[in-house]
């Protein structure tokens, strides 16, 4: 993800409605709260100037997306969501290659819901936290729609809502420069195996003041941190590679394939496979099982 300030003269046009999308719509499901569409664009293109009159979610599931916005140019890997609240104005380009979306949508209903749970945040995007995966669950549950789909995705959609929320800011305690070296061998090192005793010793401080300065910034313990970091890396590898799942758990630093399992099913909320079947390109007709 990289983002630059740029300038935009494009021509501006009408703000979109709920459901309404430059794209392909490949799937949809619409409720009182909210509206699921899966878009595809079949080639890289550049977008009109536009605004959406919904608060949204954007999930980009293949293909390389850029958008500008209050001056700024943000570039999008996939497994990226972006939340913009309604009528943020933005210009867009696809990759040449086109890209697959997937987008969650606040109806009237579902604004006012959110609005009642206290104030949102501004427009953000993230990689590797609880809204992607949420995300992905949602896209999973529109593809594979059941009877009990409905209460499931709403739960989903509630959930992930709650990730737009602007809480009370709380007093940042300063991260401590050692700190800052442990963390960052966490990410350079995701698939190796730690002990709090070793990284305490690089840090040049006690294992027992590393464990709580750690849970006390991070909010979590350093197992927990580096196991996000190794499903994040894992929802990249099985994105790219094709490789047997044995495989990839001995290469991520997982115990064996049922451990990789459990522990990518706890954080996503699905299976490994499940996962690497969403992922994959989808045939190009129109599906809309509920618009």
């Amino acid at each position: 993800m990289n983002e630059r300030k740029v300038g935009c003269e494009c021509h501006r046009s009408p703000d979109l409605a709920a459901g309404e999308f430059y794209g392909d719509v490949v799937s949809r499901h619409a409720s009182p709260q909210f509206v699921l569409s899966e878009i595809r664009h079949a080639h890289g293109r550049e977008l009109p100037t536009h605004a959406h009159q919904a608060a949204y979610f954007s999930l980009l599931v293949e293909g390389r997306y850029a958008e500008t916005y209050d001056g700024r140019r943000h570039e999008y890997d996939p497994l990226t969501v972006w939340w913009h609240r309604p009528g943020v104005v933005h210009h867009d380009e696809v990759g040449q290659d086109g890209g697959r979306f997937f987008n969650v949508e606040l109806t009237q209903e579902g604004a006012d819901t959110l609005a009642e749970a206290g104030p949102s945040r501004r427009d953000f995007h993230e990689q590797g936290t609880r809204v992607v995966w949420f995300t992905c669950r949602l896209l999973h549950e529109l593809r594979h729609w059941q009877p009990c789909s409905t209460l499931v995705v709403e739960n989903l959609v509630l959930e992930m809502t709650g990730c737009a929320l602007r809480y009370p800011e709380q007093p940042v305690s300063p991260q401590p420069a050692w700190l800052g070296l442990v963390v960052q061998k966490l990410h350079d090192e995701p698939d190796r195996r730690h002990f709090t005793s070793a990284l305490a010793r690089e840090a040049g401080v006690h294992p027992v003041h590393l464990a709580s300065v750690f849970r006390r910034i991070h909010r979590q313990t350093i197992g927990e941190y580096l196991r996000v970091l190794r499903v994040r890396q894992a929802a990249n590898l099985l994105r790219r590679a094709d490789m047997p799942l044995a495989q990839a758990a001995v290469m991520l630093g997982f115990a064996d394939q049922a451990h990789f399992t459990r522990i990518f099913g706890d954080v996503v909320g699905m299976t490994p496979s499940a996962f690497r079947r969403l992922l994959r390109p989808r045939h190009t007709g129109c599906r809309i099982p509920n618009a």
